[in-house]
């Protein structure tokens, strides 16, 4: 197996790609949700499905150094890694949040009401508790991230022994539903096997097979599997399409995880693609991905909350829309890119001074 485990950086460039759709989606679906437009933008822009990368990438990049070397996973200090990754930026960020919400009630009864009261719920949002996403509405894909992170030993252990297992908890995940995080088990079991087979991947000679000469065509079909919520809106598929649907628990983000997992096979097997998502600018994008993703909710909420006074100086629905978006971009990058100084690369650095194991590669 592969004898280097250290981050693959083109990977990391497709997380900040998602973050940053997650930020056009969430800024052009404001106010324009139910355009036409809107939706067509969303097949390009697909924030809502971007969170299925995240977590079938999230599969991927914590199973892959325990598939590809001996190491065994030690509970206590995975469990301190998660924590220490997911925890410290998102309290940050769900405090900047509250705060912002109560600007107008600054005082010693709000300090009470955090301390004591929690009328407002703030310490279960902190806490990553299910369903208590009031003032960071996207933290809802983080209490999934977390969760289904404590999951990971298992599916580790069963890659290990036989990666069948992991793929017979792809149906049953589907089959037994039972939760809004148990649906996405089927995400982080394909990141398991993307890992698992990582090397047979990448080295597979695609040109050789007979589908290649339609390897846009195919690539045309994974790009709407990915946005078919999106196609849904537009065209709606009917009673049928829905009937089965729910008969046999499928979900749009199974359609969307499973076109995520063939999206990061291409990449993974494609050079020209790598070249392209080893850029700097990618890079350092993929670096800073959380923290875009973390930030970028509030600059939104700040930027329509204000939207018809800034409309008011521009006179033009068009050209503030043409200003705003990037002007946003703009505020998500630099303020991400504080957090991630400031709070993210300070507990990565933390975290890895009780991860230095040495490593022996599996042959």
């Amino acid at each position: 197996m592969q004898n280097n485990v250290n981050r693959i950086d083109y990977l990391d460039s497709v997380r900040g790609i998602a973050a940053m759709m997650v930020v056009v989606y969430h800024f052009i679906g404001w106010k324009w949700g139910e355009k036409v437009y809107y939706n067509l933008g969303s097949l390009v822009f697909n924030g809502s499905d971007a969170v299925s990368l995240f977590f079938v990438l999230s599969g991927f990049v914590l199973s892959f150094k325990y598939l590809h070397t001996a190491e065994e996973i030690n509970i206590e200090k995975y469990v301190y890694n998660r924590v220490l990754r997911i925890y410290p930026a998102f309290v940050f960020t769900v405090l900047l949040n509250f705060l912002y919400w109560n600007r107008h009630n600054l005082d010693v009864n709000l300090l009470a009401d955090i301390f004591y009261a929690n009328s407002q719920s703030l310490w279960q949002e902190l806490v990553l508790v299910r369903h208590a996403h009031k003032f960071y509405i996207p933290g809802w894909t983080l209490g999934i991230e977390m969760a289904l992170s404590l999951l990971m030993p298992l599916l580790v252990a069963g890659a290990r022994k036989d990666i069948k297992y992991v793929a017979w908890l792809i149906p049953i995940s589907i089959f037994i539903g039972g939760g809004f995080i148990s649906m996405f088990v089927f995400h982080f079991c394909l990141g398991v096997i993307l890992a698992y087979f990582y090397n047979q991947i990448r080295e597979f000679n695609f040109r050789e097979h007979k589908l290649y000469p339609f390897r846009f065509l195919l690539l045309f079909a994974v790009f709407l599997l990915f946005s078919i919520r999106h196609l849904e809106r537009i065209w709606p598929f009917g009673e049928t399409y829905h009937k089965y649907a729910k008969l046999y628990n499928v979900d749009f983000f199974h359609i969307t995880g499973f076109a995520s997992f063939l999206i990061l096979a291409w990449i993974i097997n494609s050079k020209s693609a790598q070249k392209v998502l080893a850029i700097k600018p990618l890079v350092f994008l993929g670096k800073i991905s959380y923290s875009v993703y973390l930030m970028h909710w509030l600059i939104v909420v700040i930027v329509m909350e204000k939207w018809d006074w800034i409309n008011d100086i521009f006179k033009n629905r068009t050209i503030t829309f043409s200003v705003m978006l990037p002007v946003t971009i703009i505020a998500t990058l630099i303020s991400a890119t504080i957090v991630y100084n400031l709070i993210e690369k300070r507990f990565i650095k933390l975290s890895r001074k009780v991860n230095k194991t040495p490593q022996k590669v599996l042959v």
